[in-house]
């Protein structure tokens, strides 16, 4: 008997996705991945080599509107030119703009909204097998908040984020965040320190919590447990030896959460603070909820009750109304209350926004040359602090080769890819290993060191800043 002979299966479909922004859009752009690589679609790494591209945008500033849609028009060149067939927007560009971005871009044959991410895999099927159709789904704002089944992670294997919520309560007058995100949604705890455990046992050796406002985590689920909670929680599981937090609000801060902080052992002593300003009549007119007198007290408190804290900003100067005598006072308020880290954005005009009609506006020129003398000034400060550093010895997590016998690292102080770090001498660290240095040189954001001890007892010392 002759037999059948065999059809050739359809080659899989190929796939290039593209990330901007924050590590929130990357939890959610390794969900879609996750989607994708289950429906079928093998991933490149060239555009031009692929079938379907995929953009999770990022909208939350002009400035990220405008690099979302030059993105879009350089992939929009591949399709024009090479074999990309079919091209899709996600995100927060697509849940701001909509189906504005079909009139705009030619190129683009369907946008989701931040709510529709799950559709991606079904959308991408369905463009390819019509070629005329163009789609628009944009409902209800969201955000990735899945289990690990479905999530393809894009980061160094030891390192991972964890989404612990999606949305935003907080009014900040400048900010479109809820109108993007939508209103706080958090995971439970027990999912979380299920999935932090998983991790752990992949290999990831430091853990990011991540959200709109991670001190806002809990407060819309039943009994309203809290970030310090949390901690805890994740402190007492197993899972990966360095737990970091991003994006906690000054709102949500107290002595409990403190004094969790300051007793982990794997919680790292590292704060993201985004306080924005320190002139209270700016405060107010931003809707951030604290005074500049309890901003400075904050800031005082979490040096006082966290050990070792590194301490990370974020400020923005030309806000409407901003004054010389403002800007002179958040000066001043950097170098009387050091932080490790500080980052600066020039004040953007954001529709939608109640912002946006607020007087007087200052010039784009005086929004930007203050932003260059806070960072100048800032980059004194910390260049001076980095001096007085050479010396000592610290814990640092390897990240990965940095030229011959060189690697790439960063102690606890420093988050990954956000702030400076430290360039070891060193042989055959493996990425994710934690390892004693001496410091042996420093410039004004990172440090250069030798490895001096590197072995399992540093599993249980927690990291020093």
């Amino acid at each position: 008997m002759t037999p059948e002979p065999s059809v050739p299966s359809a080659p899989a479909p190929t796939l290039a996705f593209v990330t901007l922004g924050c590590p929130k859009n990357t939890v959610d752009s390794e969900h879609m991945l996750g989607l994708l690589a289950a429906a079928g679609f093998r991933g490149v790494a060239n555009p031009d080599e692929a079938d379907v591209a995929v953009v999770n945008t990022c909208g939350f500033l002009q400035s990220a509107v405008r690099e979302s849609k030059e993105m879009i028009e350089k992939l929009a060149t591949y399709k024009e030119l090479g074999r990309l067939k079919r091209l899709i927007v996600t995100g927060c560009l697509g849940q701001r703009e909509g189906a504005a971005l079909l009139e705009e871009h030619p190129a683009v044959d369907a946008v989701l909204g931040t709510g529709q991410w799950s559709e991606v895999a079904r959308v991408a099927r369905l463009l390819l097998e019509d070629t005329r159709e163009r789609l628009v789904r944009v409902g209800d704002p969201g955000g990735a908040l899945a289990p690990l089944e479905r999530r393809a992670r894009s980061t160094p294997r030891h390192l991972a984020w964890l989404k612990i919520a999606e949305g935003c309560d907080q009014r900040c007058t400048f900010c479109v965040i809820p109108a993007l995100r939508g209103p706080q949604r958090s995971r439970p705890l027990e999912e979380l320190v299920e999935e932090a455990g998983q991790l752990g046992t992949q290999g990831v050796r430091e853990l990011t919590l991540v959200a709109q406002d991670t001190t806002g985590w809990g407060r819309d689920l039943p009994g309203q447990p809290a970030l310090a909670d949390l901690l805890e929680a994740l402190e007492e599981s197993p899972g990966p030896p360095w737990i970091r937090v991003l994006y906690t609000d000054p709102r949500g801060w107290n002595d409990r959460l403190m004094g969790v902080w300051a007793r982990a052992r794997r919680v790292v002593p590292y704060v993201d603070l985004p306080l924005q300003h320190v002139a209270t009549d700016l405060l107010r007119a931003m809707g951030r909820g604290l005074s500049g007198p309890a901003t400075r007290a904050l800031v005082r408190r979490l040096k006082a009750q966290i050990p070792g804290l590194s301490l990370r900003t974020s400020f923005i100067v030309g806000f409407p109304g901003e004054t010389d005598a403002h800007f002179d006072e958040l000066c001043r308020f950097v170098v009387d209350e050091p932080f490790d880290h500080v980052v600066v954005f020039p004040y953007e005009r954001e529709p939608g926004t109640p912002a946006w009609d607020l007087t007087p506006r200052v010039p784009l020129t005086v929004r930007r040359s203050r932003r260059s003398r806070l960072l100048g000034l800032q980059q004194d400060l910390a260049r001076r602090r980095n001096a007085r550093r050479v010396g000592e010895r610290v814990v640092v997590m390897i990240d990965g080769p940095a030229g011959r016998n060189q690697y790439a690292a960063r102690t606890a102080g420093s988050a990954y890819e956000v702030d400076g770090g430290v360039v070891v001498e060193g042989e055959g660290l493996a990425p994710g290993a934690l390892v004693e240095v001496r410091v042996t040189g420093a410039a004004a954001y990172d440090l250069f060191a030798r490895a001096e001890v590197a072995g399992p007892f540093l599993e249980l010392v927690k990291g020093i800043a």
